[in-house]
């Protein structure tokens, strides 16, 4: 093979793997913002551009279907988020060119927390039912229970404490467990601790 041909090969090695990097491999099971936000953008503008379908595929990037796409309709005004797409890339996504979703999934991932504050709220509220399992999604959710036995007030002061915070969550920080966190703070508000405490806390 000639030297030429040698570096052609390599260079298009290199520019796959690129590609295949831009869109990271756990995306399809988000633990991080960063991910999370790559999948719900990925699956809305697969919707909203057709023809970077392929492209999409090429990763690897499975869209969402049945449950998880049923937990996605849920979210109100979902598409939204598309907006923060500059004009110049979604003429590029409308028109299928090459590198258009490379870089749509870097943006996304970069726009983690943002994203992810836009549909936590939505998420905290869901039925149960609609999340059950779902990576990236289940986590986000709470517990309907605890919905039932929590102030609303309360729980919308806190929940709004969550979607503040989250606008600036690094995108390889780890989605959070909300009922955990929700217990965690409910036990530090009330000082009562069972996993540590000793004996009766009651007064």
């Amino acid at each position: 093979m000639q030297p030429e041909n040698v570096m052609k090969n390599d260079m298009k090695l290199i520019m796959e793997n690129w590609r295949r990097a831009s869109i990271h491999e756990d995306v399809n099971n988000p633990e991080t913002w960063g991910e999370l936000s790559q999948k719900i953008m990925l699956t809305i503008a697969a919707e909203r551009w057709p023809r970077i379908g392929k492209s999409i595929a090429k990763f690897g990037f499975k869209l969402l279907t049945g449950a998880a796409k049923q937990a996605m309709g849920a979210i109100d005004q979902l598409e939204d988020v598309l907006d923060i797409i500059p004009d110049e890339l979604q003429q590029k996504l409308e028109s299928g060119v090459e590198g258009a979703v490379e870089q749509l999934a870097q943006l996304s991932r970069t726009k983690g927390g943002r994203i992810g504050a836009f549909v936590v709220d939505d998420l905290m509220g869901m039925d149960d039912s609609l999340t059950k399992n779902l990576a990236g999604f289940s986590v986000l959710n709470i517990d309907d229970e605890y919905e039932k036995l929590i102030r609303p007030d309360l729980l919308k002061s806190w929940a709004k404490n969550i979607i503040r915070n989250a606008k600036n969550e690094p995108p390889d920080d780890p989605l959070p467990d909300l009922n955990q966190k929700l217990e965690d703070d409910l036990q530090d508000l009330t000082g009562a601790h069972p996993d540590k405490d000793k004996g009766d806390v009651r007064p």
